[in-house]
């Protein structure tokens, strides 16, 4: 199977590495840009194309590798090219987005061709540590009959980890992927401005935050989510977490909605499990005050 990529980025040279790895047959890049498919090419070890056709006429599945954005000129444009050139309808095409379906390669499937997505639910950075983190990710993929069982034949391979998806959920899955990934960056900044609130140096912070963070994603993965929180919230320590609102409210008030909409939603995530109907409404009321000062 002599896999090709539309897109050259990051995403594009990471799986083109993995693929590589293991001893997957990566044909090539095209890039808006020709230097970014050279560079991608020298990377992997494979050949730039300087054209689309190029690339169409020479491989059997193609992996769209370029921003959410940019999907919807692709499909266009291959469409055009397939039809133009009767380009082999055997070649399926696969994007890489997590929150848009296959339907958005309708064109190309329009086309003949069978079409799909392919999602990595990793965060990618540069393309050698990324390529190797790929070997523990999991992929969602859905699509066409055909599509989904080309990459399953590729994930077979590589040892991937994969779960199918309907497309009408990418949507959510893809809000969940960003809950996960993006806004734990926000939270964590939340934290920090807290800290340094406090008096201390962000250097210094940085480092002790490190052990807390590990220590709180092991105890997730050893006991999951419920029952690895610690804290003044499962405890039902009313006053801790008013004196935590009333700090908030006098030096950092444009964190108090941030810290009352977690705090409300750790408590429902607990009640009835860890704390009782009645401490979950306490802690309603005391979140819901207008002032705390």
């Amino acid at each position: 199977m002599k896999i090709g990529f539309i897109g050259a980025g990051r995403v594009g040279k990471s799986l083109g590495l993995y693929f590589k790895s293991h001893d997957l047959n990566v044909l090539g890049y095209y890039s808006r840009t020709a230097k970014s498919a050279q560079d991608a090419a020298i990377l992997t070890a494979s050949r730039e194309f300087t054209t689309l056709k190029a690339l169409a006429d020479s491989s059997d599945i193609i992996f769209i590798t370029v921003p959410d954005q940019a999907l919807a000129e692709i499909d266009r444009k291959a469409a055009a090219i397939i039809q133009e050139y009767a380009i082999k309808p055997a070649i399926t095409w696969i994007h890489v987005s997590g929150a848009h379906p296959s339907f958005c390669l309708d064109s190309i499937k329009k086309a003949g061709c069978a079409v799909g997505s392919m999602h990595p639910l990793q965060s990618f950075s540069e393309p050698v540590p990324s390529a190797a983190r790929l070997s523990q990710a999991w992929f969602t993929i859905e699509g066409t009959e055909k599509a989904v069982q080309a990459v399953k034949t590729i994930l077979a391979k590589t040892g991937g980890n994969y779960s199918l998806i309907e497309a009408e959920n990418k949507p959510l899955y893809h809000a969940g992927a960003c809950v996960i990934s993006n806004f734990l960056v926000t939270l964590v900044e939340s934290g920090i401005q807290c800290f340094e609130a406090s008096g201390m140096g962000r250097e210094d912070v940085f480092r002790a935050i490190e052990p807390l963070i590990d220590a709180t994603l092991s105890n997730i993965r050893e006991k999951g989510t419920i029952d690895a929180l610690t804290g003044p919230i499962v405890r039902g320590d009313f006053n801790t977490v008013g004196a935590h609102l009333q700090a908030l409210e006098a030096r950092l008030p444009l964190e108090l909605d941030f810290y009352k909409s977690l705090a409300l939603k750790t408590a429902l995530m607990l009640d009835g499990k860890r704390l009782t109907p009645e401490q979950t409404k306490k802690f309603q009321r005391i979140l819901e005050e207008k002032t705390h000062v």
